[in-house]
């Protein structure tokens, strides 16, 4: 006799709810998921591969960040299955918001493209190089060595085999960190020393720089007089060890943790 059922329900994109039936008493031992990615198809795929061969228990599906935190907190997942993609309200991150939400949530971070199409990685400009040139960027933060930083316990890209994610998930239930090699290894060293962190107005100049802004352009935006803009210019060459203002505007843009207060790598928190 099989065992009986209980529905579950889980959000859809237009916000209704969906019913679906899980055993009532489930095995124990069988890590829970919940699944949240903004794409309908996607989300319905990864579910399906997590139960079957994965054999996990999905507990729901989100499709934007408050989804995912209220379905967590109906349904407690062991794990959080998260692309960094999904969409919140105000437009904030959705990691970051979900774990001020819910700090005790493991989460499993996934990237939104595979390691071809990251543009971090990958930037288009690459496609005018020489094959031989055109090898893997290291300068640089990407979306998963973010999430790393922001709290994920394990980072998953989306072009991996199922199986990795499978052992990241089972890993993160047990209570490990389980992450893709050379995710975190190199967030300490792309950061300022001790003491050549940028300063608040110099962070503000670093950003304006990664958007191209003239130092006219700074002046007004930040209602400083140029030369004022001058100085933290250079400030901000010096302390980043680049020689102009287009290479600080590349470094502000593919360094996203220059602009957290006290960022750290899941070491050294």
């Amino acid at each position: 006799m099989s065992a009986p059922t209980r529905p579950v329900t889980s959000r859809t994109q237009t916000g209704t709810t969906t019913p679906r039936r899980e055993p009532a008493s489930p095995d124990r031992s069988t890590v829970s998921v919940l699944v949240a990615d903004p794409q309908a198809i996607d989300r319905g795929a990864l579910a399906a591969l997590l139960r079957d061969p994965g054999g996990f228990r999905v507990t729901g599906e989100a499709a934007t960040a408050e989804d995912a935190i209220e379905l967590c907190r109906r349904t407690r997942p062991d794990v959080l299955l998260l692309t960094l993609s999904l969409p919140s309200a105000g437009g904030d991150p959705a990691l970051p918001l979900l774990l001020r939400a819910l700090p005790d949530q493991k989460v499993v971070a996934m990237s939104e493209r595979g390691w071809e199409s990251c543009l971090v990685l990958n930037p288009p400009s690459r496609a005018a190089l020489p094959a031989n040139t055109a090898a893997r960027c290291a300068n640089g933060v990407d979306c998963l060595q973010l999430a790393a930083a922001q709290g994920a316990r394990a980072t998953v890209r989306r072009s991996a085999d199922p199986r990795a994610l499978f052992e990241a998930i089972r890993a993160v239930a047990a209570g490990h960190q389980a992450y893709e090699p050379g995710t975190i290894e190199n967030l300490a060293a792309q950061r300022p020393r001790a003491g050549r962190a940028l300063s608040a107005r110099e962070l503000e100049v670093a950003a304006l720089l990664a958007e191209g802004m003239s130092n006219k352009e700074i002046s007004t935006a930040l209602e400083i007089s140029e030369p004022t803009v001058k100085k933290h210019v250079g400030h901000v060459l010096e302390k980043l060890g680049v020689g102009d203002r287009l290479q600080a505007g590349l470094f502000a843009a593919r360094h996203p943790l220059l602009f957290q207060q006290t960022p750290r790598t899941p070491a050294e928190r």
